[in-house]
Formats: C-alpha cells, structure tokens, sequence
C-alpha cells in the first residue's frame, strides 16, 4: 500500500513501480485525500504494467538491449551449464543490437542481423540465437520484472530451416578396432560412451560409487560438476556384459587416485569441458584405418607438394623425388558421436525402438525415430528384393524380416512389437556376435558389440 505524508508544505506520496522499487513523489496536491487519490491511480497503473496490460514508464523504456542482456545474464544465463553462451551472445548480438533501445529492436531488425551471420553461423547456430533472444525478452516481460511489455518482437523472426544430416557413428567392425589404439584411461571413457549411450559430461561426472559392479547398474546422476544431468531426472544404466571389464579396470586405477571421480586427471581432479575427447578419438580412429584417405605430403622443406589419396602406400615426390609422409584423415566423428553409435548399433541389429529409447533416455520414442529413421532402409531394401517375378508370386504365408520400425499413415513411425525381437536383447545386451573381440584386460578375454 502507498502512503502520503506532509513534508515542507508539500503532501508526498510513496509507492511501489512496476519493478518493485519504492518511488517518492512531491505533489501539488491542496488536500490530503486528493494525494490519496493519486497515490491509488498509480499503484494501479504500476500492476498494469506489471501484467504488460498498459506500456512501461518512459524512463525504463530507454533500457538498451545490452543492459537487457545484462540484466537476463544476472538472472538466467549465469545458471546455464554452457560456459560459452555469453562468448557467443556478446560476439553476435552485442556488436550490432547492444546500443539500441529495446522499442528499436524489431522482429525486422533482429531478422536483418541474422540474415548477416548466414554464411558465418549454421542455421542451427542462427537458431540458437534466435531462441535466446527470445527467452531474454520473455523473461523481461514477465509481471515484476517491468522492463517489458507488448508482444515479444522475436516471436515473429522466422527459424531457420536446419538440413537433416544423418548422424555419424562407428561400425561394428570398426569399434574394437578404435578401442585397441586408445591407451588406458581412454580406451575405458570410450567404452563406457559406447556401451552405455552417455554424453561425454556424464562420463567424465561419474564417481566411484555410481557404479555398482554387483547390481549391475550405473547410478547416472550428474553432468560434469553439475547436480543433475540434461533432463534433471536421475536413471539407472545397466552394465552391459563387455563394459564391465573396462569398468573393473576404471574402477582399479580410480582407487589409487585422489578424490571421487571414475575417470578423473592425474591429479585427482575433474577434466576440463573442453578435454581434447575429440581430438583423442580421432587421432585413434586414424591409426585404426577408420580414414575417409590420406594426405601425402612431401618431406623436403619448401616442396608444398601435397595430395589427397585412396591408400597409405608409400611413394616419392613427383617434384623433387623426396619420400612422402601419408597423413591419415580420419572420418569425422565426434565424441557426442559415440552416443549415436549406441542407438545405431542396436537398432540395426534389430533391437526395438523403446529399448533404445529407454537408453538413449529420450523423452519420446517419436524423438528417437525422428532421429534414426533413416534405418528402415534396410528394411526397405529387404522388401523390394522380395519383388523377384522370375520366380512367380511369393507365398503368402512367407516370414518376412522384423522391422526396426514400422511406417503408418501419415508417415508416423511405430516401434517393433518387442516380442518380435525378445530373443535378440533383454535390457542392454549387445548381440553376442563372436567375431569382434578386445585385446583381453584380464585374465577372461571380452567381447565386445559386432
């Protein structure tokens, strides 16, 4: 409630704006009750602005859309779990929108700025900024906050269209073969990626005791040092039979290091979120063949001869008879990429699409569909190579091979009937191929998905 005193001949009212702050007026009101008045209009009009029915005062709509920015950064963006979004907001959004008034940035002139950063960002890129300035007036509207009112101008700057790519994973083949190129402790963080489908944060966030060797399940509880994982809500991963020796020789080596980690630095500390996973598992693939070719560079200082090609054979210079250095370029897999090849790996193996989705922890199976749809190729291709008229219609009563997922109208895709496929996996079971092994750990040698 406002109040109205008398002060210097003058009757004074107090009251609270549309931010919360408490505001003093000198009036030229003649009587005590006509301040009274103009007290209670402006504590109404301050909950109309609260509610973003009437527009703010002129002294807050001079707020640029920097100081907006700074403002959401204190109140949300400090909280995200990405380090690198204010980086990337202040280098694109600052520059060319800090300076102007909020009532100057217009769903045009936000448009006109990403249109510039199209050959720069990808659409992907260009969506995210898009999807942050929109939260950051959203959260400015809000009743309390005071700084904004009206429709959200960035609600009507289009998205834009993102290709779909299909995502890029390691083949059955090709996964024993990384792992034997990848020193200790590597070879069991990309183990336990693969065997598990987890994000690298989660990986490099377990501890010790998540991982119960005896029940048989991981305890996913955190992401890097953060509390919670992506969707906030713990879950518990079965220790499928080729990651527990990887598991049983992590958890050795942890024991002789300090602090809690599964997966820690030398120190006992926890790796930087910008480690090197990449890097490491790529350098990997390049020693295990896992190549797209070889760059042949020629070893005499100031040839420059340099050429892309097939095979690693050895070969001399063209130009000065120099030995070439054959450089192998490996496929470009990342570590998220892993958690692809999870999904991959079981779905082409006939595994059903809830299965998976369970693992992948997606939130639909709508979403792991939309994701790995691309795999009912194969399923395609199997029915159209039943079309053999040569040999006259097919029987009717022929078994036809289980989808991995099954198209309805309106083009929705539907899981495999889990009894289907109830004797190729119960909870996360590999397929049991015997003709992809790791260099034994221990004295049992294990095998591991092919």
């Amino acid at each position: 409630m406002g109040s109205v005193l008398y002060r210097d001949d003058r009757w004074v009212i107090e009251w609270k704006d549309a931010t919360g702050r408490y505001r003093q007026k000198r009036t030229k009101c003649r009587t005590k009750a006509e301040a009274r008045r103009m007290v209670e209009d402006l504590e109404r009009q301050a909950e109309r602005q609260r509610l973003g029915l009437e527009p703010l005062r002129a002294e807050r709509q001079h707020v640029t859309f920097g100081e907006l920015m700074d403002w959401w950064w204190e109140r949300r963006g400090s909280k995200l779990r990405s380090p690198t979004v204010r980086g990337f907001l202040d280098k694109h959004l600052r520059p060319p929108l800090g300076h102007l008034p909020l009532q100057q940035v217009t769903a045009d002139a936000f448009d006109k700025v990403l249109s510039d950063l199209d050959g720069e960002l990808s659409p992907r890129s260009i969506n995210h900024l898009r999807a942050f300035a929109l939260g950051i007036f959203k959260l400015a509207a809000r009743p309390g906050a005071g700084i904004w009112s009206g429709n959200n101008p960035i609600s009507d700057v289009p998205r834009r269209k993102v290709p779909k790519r299909h995502p890029e994973y390691l083949r059955w083949e090709e996964v024993p073969a990384v792992l034997a190129e990848l020193s200790e402790p590597w070879r069991w963080v990309v183990a336990t990626a693969i065997y598990t489908g987890m994000r690298k944060g989660e990986v490099f966030g377990l501890e010790r005791q998540d991982v119960d060797l005896d029940a048989g399940v991981i305890h996913l509880r955190r992401s890097w040092d953060s509390d919670t994982v992506k969707d906030g809500e713990e879950a518990l991963l079965p220790i499928a039979r080729g990651l527990r020796p990887h598991l049983e020789a992590a958890l050795a080596a942890a024991t002789k290091c300090p602090g809690r980690l599964l997966y820690p630095r030398p120190d006992g500390s926890m790796h930087r979120r910008d480690v090197a996973a990449d890097d490491i598992l790529r350098r990997a693939m390049g020693r295990a063949g896992v190549v797209t070719g070889y760059q042949h560079r020629c070893r005499r200082r100031g040839c420059g001869f340099n050429e892309e090609r097939h095979t690693a054979e050895a070969s001399r210079c063209p130009r000065c008879d120099f030995a070439l250095w054959a450089k192998p370029l490996p496929r470009h897999v990342r570590f998220h990429d892993l958690r692809h090849t999870t999904a991959t790996l079981l779905l082409k193996d006939g595994v059903p699409l809830a299965v998976v989705q369970r693992v992948m922890r997606h939130s639909d199976p709508a979403l792991t569909a939309e994701i790995y749809g691309h795999l009912d190729l194969e399923d395609m291709r199997r029915g159209l190579d039943r079309l053999t008229f040569e040999d006259g219609p097919p029987s009717p009563t022929a078994p036809g091979p289980a989808p991995v997922l099954r198209v309805l109208e309106g083009g929705k895709k539907k899981a495999a009937d889990p009894e289907e496929n109830s004797s190729k996996i119960s909870g996360l079971e590999w397929s049991g191929r015997q003709d992809l092994n790791l260099r034994p750990l221990g004295p049992e040698p294990s095998a591991l998905p092919g």
